[in-house]
């Protein structure tokens, strides 16, 4: 049975280890691909659960590591301001004293300015050093600063100012000590609305501009340039300034200033406005103003009983022309009238219930010697001399003219200062005065009774008078003494007359002769 089917079985036999090589072969092709996919499995299952403790603890360690680095910072960061908010400790016990380092306010610049700081600590803390930190911008402007010196540092508009110090407790424990008291600066804005005018026939410049809140004074500048001059010519509380000028074109800065801060803005120009160069009416003469003492009464005429309104305290007036004649010897006045359209009250109110006050140009303003020159010769004023003399009590001086011949124009030779009469004794307004020189000193006695007298006496009335009236003279000396009881105070200080410095006095005395035309105004 083996013989006959030996072929056949070896042939089995041979398939079967066949079929078992490619069963093994299938074999290792799974057990590599269990390989490659099951150890990934192990490890999301009982390998996590053994290498989840470890890493925990690892983590741990870490994070204590990351919570003591911080705190070796704040033992080592020598930067006051770095330091983390939490370990700040606001106090008052850290005291800051700010103060501008230049008093000239105009001199700042808007939006910026120096000041100097200081700082003092008191007791309960130790600190060697300080920084002035920019709390807007969470920066320190300056840092390690010695306790009790002053720093100088710059400060900005609206920023908030504080100081910062590394400090130690009475436990010897450092802190960072926060001042609560805080410094900042507003600075002023820029004026508008910025107006320079001048109107036609006038040489008064008027310059106006609309108020800045914070503001309380403001600083004028005035150049024939456009180049703004290094200091301001008027510091005004107002928004306007008014000058005269002589003839010309002129450029004019207003800078908005901040006392109690300290601060002033950007300087603003005005256009160019020019001045006339001619007088702005034909005669110009000086007024009065009064101001209540006290609420007074208002009567309807100069010698009624009859109170028509009340003039409140403070208040002031323009004197007008209608006030009543004075008692010459004396200056009595009772009482004097006045026209107010914005009071929308007129009357007369008593002379001692109000303080009396005159309006001149004084030595603060003249025209210039050309405009003098064209007006007189303008006016086609006559003498009888070749002298002409111009008092004029606006501006509180004295201008003599001369001329070649009678054919030619008035040329201004002389300018004096003077001081002309008061409210009560006012110098007469006339165009047509003559000069008549006296030849003795004048001696009188004042109203208390004190003696003196006055020299170089040059008369001027009305033709056909012999010169009675007011005359140009010096100044008064007490009698018997060269000490001088009345000077020229540029403003009316006389009885009527024209009060001149000595040796000025003695000029017209000397050289201008008699006869000779004066125009007073």
């Amino acid at each position: 049975m083996f013989k006959k089917n030996g072929k056949k079985a070896v042939a089995y036999v041979a398939l079967l280890l066949t079929l078992i090589m490619c069963l093994g072969t299938l074999l290792e092709g799974a057990i590599a691909f269990a390989d490659v996919d099951t150890p990934n499995a192990s490890t999301q299952t009982g390998e996590t659960v053994q290498e989840d403790t470890p890493k925990a603890e690892e983590s741990a360690t870490d994070g204590e590591e990351q919570t003591k680095a911080p705190a070796e910072d704040e033992n080592t960061n020598p930067n006051v301001s770095g330091t983390a908010a939490s370990s700040e400790v606001v106090t008052d016990k850290l005291k800051m004293t700010v103060a501008p380092v230049n008093n000239s306010l105009y001199l700042n610049v808007s939006g910026k300015k120096k000041v100097t700081v200081q700082c003092e600590l008191d007791a309960g803390y130790k600190a060697q050093t300080f920084d002035v930190f920019d709390q807007t911008k969470n920066v320190a402007v300056s840092e390690g600063i010695v306790m009790g010196s002053k720093a100088t540092v710059t400060v900005e508009d609206n920023h908030v100012y504080c100081l910062k110090a590394k400090a130690t407790d009475a436990s010897a424990k450092e802190v960072i000590l926060r001042s609560k008291e805080t410094y900042s600066v507003n600075f002023p804005k820029n004026v508008t609305d910025l107006k320079a005018s001048c109107a036609k026939k006038d040489n008064l410049i008027k310059v106006t501009w609309d108020k800045v809140n914070g503001a309380n004074r403001y600083y004028v500048y005035r150049n024939t340039k456009a180049t703004r001059p290094s200091k301001p010519i008027k510091t005004v509380t107002g928004n306007s300034f008014s000058e005269r000028r002589k003839g010309g074109s002129y450029y004019y800065w207003v800078q908005a200033a901040n006392t109690t801060d300290a601060a002033a803005s950007m300087h603003v120009r005005s256009g160019k406005v020019t001045a006339g160069k001619y007088l702005t009416i034909a005669v110009r003469n000086y007024w009065f103003t009064a101001k209540a003492k006290k609420r007074i009464p208002i009567y309807k005429s100069a010698k009624s009983k009859k109170v028509i309104g009340y003039l409140p305290k403070g208040k002031t007036v323009v004197i007008k022309k209608k006030s009543p004649k004075v008692v010459p010897q004396y200056g009595v006045v009772k009482r004097v009238y006045f026209n107010d359209k914005k009071l929308k009250k007129k009357g007369w109110v008593n002379y001692r219930s109000i303080k009396l006050k005159s309006h001149v140009a004084g030595k603060s303003n003249d025209w210039s010697r050309s405009v003098k020159e064209n007006y007189v010769n303008k006016k086609k004023f006559k003498s009888s001399t070749n002298y002409l003399i111009w008092l004029s009590k606006y501006t509180q001086k004295v201008y003599v003219f001369k001329r070649a011949n009678k054919h030619s124009k008035w040329v201004l030779q002389k300018t004096y200062r003077c001081s002309t009469g008061t409210f009560a004794h006012p110098t007469p307004t006339n165009m047509n005065y003559i000069l008549i020189r006296k030849q003795y000193d004048r001696h009188r006695v004042t109203n208390k009774g004190m003696r003196y007298y006055y020299k170089y006496l040059s008369a001027f009335g009305k033709k056909g008078s012999s010169g009675r009236g007011n005359a140009f003279h010096t100044v008064c000396w007490r009698e018997g003494t060269h000490k001088m009881l009345k000077p020229v105070k540029d403003k009316p200080n006389t009885k009527g007359c024209a009060r001149m410095f000595t040796g000025e006095a003695k000029w017209i005395y000397k050289h201008v002769p008699t006869k000779t035309r004066v125009v007073s105004y």
